[in-house]
């Protein structure tokens, strides 16, 4: 009796695990990090959404909370927003955490702390957990919202574009405002005419 037991505990674990591996169909990959299509397009999973995942199957994804994810043909998602913690692909590039990347080979950098204000990603842009969303462009230009600094140990580079080194290491922004900014450092920084 005991072993039967041991046998069904082992053969309900191997199946479980099968479930979750993933699939190789015609028009693509579904797996727990996301689907990988044939042309190149993929779906990238976040950390949240993969580990909700209780079943994958040909035509969807089973979820432990919310409703299942439907799959066409082609493997895209039906009848579920495309907003997404993790990332957007789109026809004019990626968008994720670290910043932009467009078809065109421009790249936009984003901040450390714009990167750790993201809530959500979307067609139509970038939705803050602090502040207000930042919109796109049909070619993932930013509208209506100024760029953000970018911050680094040891030096900064401006939202207009200017290289500041700092003369001590983790200087701060002490204090912003519509002619320039004052660092924990000392330093003022002036803002170019426009």
């Amino acid at each position: 009796m005991k072993f039967l037991v041991v046998v069904a505990a082992v053969v309900a674990c191997a199946g479980a695990r099968s479930i979750n591996a993933g699939w190789v169909l015609p028009p693509g990959n579904i797996g727990t990090s996301g689907i990988l299509r044939k042309d190149g397009s993929t779906d990238l999973f976040s950390h949240d959404f993969a580990h909700d995942i209780v079943a994958i199957g040909p035509s969807g994804i089973v979820l432990k909370n919310g409703p299942p994810v439907q799959l066409d043909a082609d493997l895209k998602m039906v009848g579920r927003s495309k907003r997404s913690t993790a990332g957007y692909v789109n026809e004019a590039g990626n968008i994720g955490r670290s910043g932009i990347v467009r078809t065109d080979g421009t790249i936009e950098q984003f901040g450390h702390d714009l990167a750790h204000d993201i809530a959500l990603f979307g067609p139509s842009g970038i939705i803050l957990k602090n502040g207000p969303p930042i919109h796109l462009d049909e070619n993932l230009n930013t509208r209506g919202r100024t760029k953000r600094h970018v911050v680094g140990h040891t030096g900064m580079i401006t939202d207009w574009g200017q290289i500041i080194q700092f003369r001590e290491p983790f200087t701060t922004i002490v204090h912003e405002g519509p002619s320039g900014i004052v660092l924990s450092d000392g330093q003022n920084i002036q803002k170019p005419a426009v």
